[in-house]
């Protein structure tokens, strides 16, 4: 599930390893064990109206205008209602473009969770959300979220998960650095260096599971405390690296962390060593190794596989960490360290009073530069632009899908089902379009060269235009700015920003969005720099 809602909090209020074994009652529904919790609560053969649907979730903000589902798309063996067991709180955590998610109550037990609610119509392959809970169910370790629950009714898929409430692992970092009584350390980086790794040895020498997506917005703290442990929490992109299989081909993962063999989609487990290597490379210095002013030049760097160490951020850094960063990044998968070997590099024994440091001096690290300002400000304006997307995306209507099903078959002359670079450089070349839609397709053939797909389908159409197409129109991003807008003002303040988003969040958008200082953001201001931000998002299979 790759686009998830943009203030991501999951599911269980357990703040100690041992509270996950606290005893609960003889229910199915507890504990994962799919089938009989829906035998339990399945509804007797009574499919529940769509409205019943909705009110899980409370009041909706909007009517959702899609066109009624007859026959439920069915991903587990039953439908069920999730509120036989939980109370479901109505408040918003997080909106994306698959769903919410919530915080519940187990009915009997009293402990919070947190409900991660995914509206099926919204997603184009339901065998990659079958995965998905089929890998959930199937690791356990202290650094993955723990997935307790699934539940299915018409619209809905509903997974009940640990309730992470201390922030995203980038925000939290940069929030220690930069406070007055905080501070982040070479011995701080190592210590969540270590987790993750221990995490991804796990997934892929006892699991064969390859994640695929790692990125800091992947993961979260449990808790606000201070050695609150840190949890993958997204497994979307992930899938079992069967020797049978062999090598992988999907283009898949993020522009500041993807691989470089992923983008020639030829790759193995490998691809996460790199992107630990990356985030190291961020926890370090507080920005990315590989840099651009668009998705498309991030790739072209990655490509490259050139990095350094720039003064004045890294002058004061350990020479092993140094050196573990460079082994993580070796453009030659071959060459890099499994997860295993890496737990061993001799940074982290260092770092973790294993050896005596080759160094005594502590290097206490500052995320204050430029730099990091800069990633700040693209991290923040993602979520921004990814929350906006998913509300825009439920205003829907079917006449609005339908247009750009009118030009999937303007576009595809040939009636073959798929659209082809020769029939994009040819709509290009009559230009029998409107000057927006000719643009439109120009991105769309740089998107589908970059993935070095020869085809695009439908669906993948859809995915790639819908966004651009619909949302950019000033009465959807009105739509957004309204859903952002909590009083009667006119404008935003840090405030709205932050009741969906976090305070620190909020912060690096208003430094976009506030182009004069004032605290407030017009519709004209959020407009702009929606327009400027999605110009500039030109990828492809990318979340």
């Amino acid at each position: 599930m790759g686009n998830e809602p943009s203030k991501k909090v999951f599911g269980g209020k357990r703040s100690t390893e041992e509270s996950s074994k606290k005893s609960r009652p003889n229910s199915k529904h507890v504990h994962i064990d799919v089938k009989e919790n829906e035998k339990k609560n399945n509804t007797k053969g009574k499919k529940m109206e769509q409205l019943e649907s909705a009110s899980t979730f409370g009041q909706p903000t909007a009517p959702i205008q899609f066109r009624k589902v007859h026959t439920p798309v069915m991903i587990t063996d039953a439908l069920s209602d999730v509120r036989v067991n939980y109370h479901i709180d109505p408040k918003e955590l997080g909106h994306g473009h698959y769903g919410v998610v919530r915080k519940c109550m187990h009915r009997e037990t009293g402990e919070v969770y947190a409900i991660k609610s995914i509206r099926k119509s919204k997603v184009n392959k339901i065998e990659v959300l079958k995965r998905e809970i089929e890998i959930l169910k199937e690791v356990k370790h202290p650094h993955i979220i723990q997935l307790f629950d699934v539940y299915e009714d018409e619209r809905y898929l509903h997974l009940i998960t640990e309730l992470c409430t201390g922030g995203e692992l980038f925000d939290r970092i940069i929030a220690k650095t930069q406070s007055a009584e905080g501070h982040f350390s070479e011995h701080d980086a190592a210590l969540l260096v270590r987790d993750i790794l221990d995490a991804i040895r796990y997934c892929h020498d006892e699991k064969q599971i390859v994640h695929r997506d790692l990125k800091p917005e992947n993961f979260l703290f449990l808790t606000p405390a201070e050695n609150a442990p840190v949890k993958i929490i997204d497994f979307g992109l992930s899938r079992h690296d069967d020797a049978h299989q062999g090598i992988m081909q999907t283009k898949v993962g993020t522009p500041y962390y993807v691989a470089p063999e992923v983008l020639r989609r030829e790759y193995t487990k490998m691809c996460d060593i790199w992107s630990i290597g990356v985030i190291t490379y961020i926890l370090l210095c507080g920005y990315p190794p590989f840099y651009g002013d668009s998705d498309t030049q991030i790739f072209e760097s990655v490509k490259v596989g050139r990095f350094d160490f720039p003064s004045p951020e890294w002058d004061d850094i350990s020479k092993s960490a140094k050196a573990f960063v460079t082994e993580m990044l070796q453009k030659d998968p071959d060459k890099r360290p499994d997860a295993s070997q890496a737990l061993k590099h001799k940074w982290l024994k260092e770092q973790l009073g294993e050896i005596e440091p080759s160094s005594l001096r502590a290097s206490t690290l500052s995320h204050a530069s430029l730099r990091t300002g800069e990633f700040a400000n693209y991290l923040a304006m993602k979520k921004l632009q990814k929350a906006a997307l998913g509300y825009i995306a439920t205003n829907l209507t079917q006449a609005e899908v339908g247009t750009l099903e009118e030009l999937f078959k303007a576009l595809d002359r040939n009636g073959s089902g798929t659209i082809s670079l020769t029939e994009l450089d040819e709509a290009i070349a009559q230009g029998n379009f409107s000057e927006s839609v000719i643009n439109e397709i120009r991105r769309l053939r740089v998107d589908l060269e970059l993935s070095d797909e020869s085809k695009l389908n439908y669906k993948d159409f859809v995915a790639m235009t819908m966004d651009r197409s619909l949302a950019l129109r000033e009465d959807n991003m009105r739509i957004a700015f309204e859903h952002f807008r909590h009083t009667e003002a006119d404008y935003l303040t840090v405030k709205d920003l932050g009741d969906i988003f976090g305070e620190a969040q909020a912060l690096d958008m208003m430094n976009i969005l506030d182009t004069d200082g004032d605290g407030r953001v017009s519709f004209e201001d959020f407009n702009n720099a929606m327009v400027k931000s999605m110009s500039q998002d030109t990828h492809v299979g990318i979340s």
